[in-house]
């Protein structure tokens, strides 16, 4: 009998207020085992240190990745996929730090799947603005302004070949309905891997 490889890592790149954590949550259910690090359980111990200006705000970020990639990346069992959320965009420093996802997936020998999601710019600033996102205890953008101006000056970063595009428009889908057509996408590049 086959020995099954690695586990993927799977990217959620998108604007903030896109709905990458709730989907994350949503695929984390459906998708086992499965480990979900959210991209502000690796900002937001910084932030509590540093303002985003700060020039060490950006060097704790680094090692913060690398504390998870190293616990929950390169650990040696692999059997469980990890799910991360960023918000990157295609500037220097997030195409830098995209990579980092990459590499950290090669270097563990796992698949790598990078996921982009977007919405209408109406349903980004509702969701971005609502009362639960406004309530939350970590720093998640919440002004519409800050949203419209990363969205007019910012272009989300996106890896090119080998890697295939998987755009999902949540706009108007439920959470459950984008976390199955990820986990489809998942399972589609799993078999492609295997057949390699």
């Amino acid at each position: 009998m086959a020995k099954p490889g690695p586990s993927p890592v799977l990217w959620i790149n998108g604007f903030p207020g896109t709905g990458k954590l709730t989907i994350a949550r949503e695929l984390a259910r459906i998708y086992i085992p499965s480990i979900l690090i959210d991209n502000h359980q690796l900002i937001d111990p910084v932030a509590a240190r540093y303002s985003r200006d700060h020039p060490q705000y950006q060097i704790e970020r680094k090692r913060r990745r690398e504390w998870a990639f190293e616990n929950f990346v390169w650990e040696p069992t692999r059997l469980s996929a990890v799910i991360f959320t960023d918000f990157q965009s295609d500037n220097e420093l997030g195409t830098d730090t995209a990579q980092e996802y990459r590499d950290a997936a090669q270097k563990a020998g796992r698949p790598f799947i990078p996921v982009y999601l977007s919405c209408e710019i109406e349903a980004n600033i509702m969701r971005a603005t609502s009362a639960e996102r406004a309530q939350g205890t970590t720093t998640k953008l919440t002004c519409p302004d800050t949203i419209k101006d990363l969205r007019t000056k910012c272009k989300l970063f996106q890896f090119g070949d080998p890697y295939e595009e998987f755009h999902i428009d949540t706009t108007n889908l439920a959470p459950r309905e984008a976390a199955l057509m990820i986990r489809a996408h998942i399972e589609k590049c799993m078999s492609t891997e295997k057949a390699n």
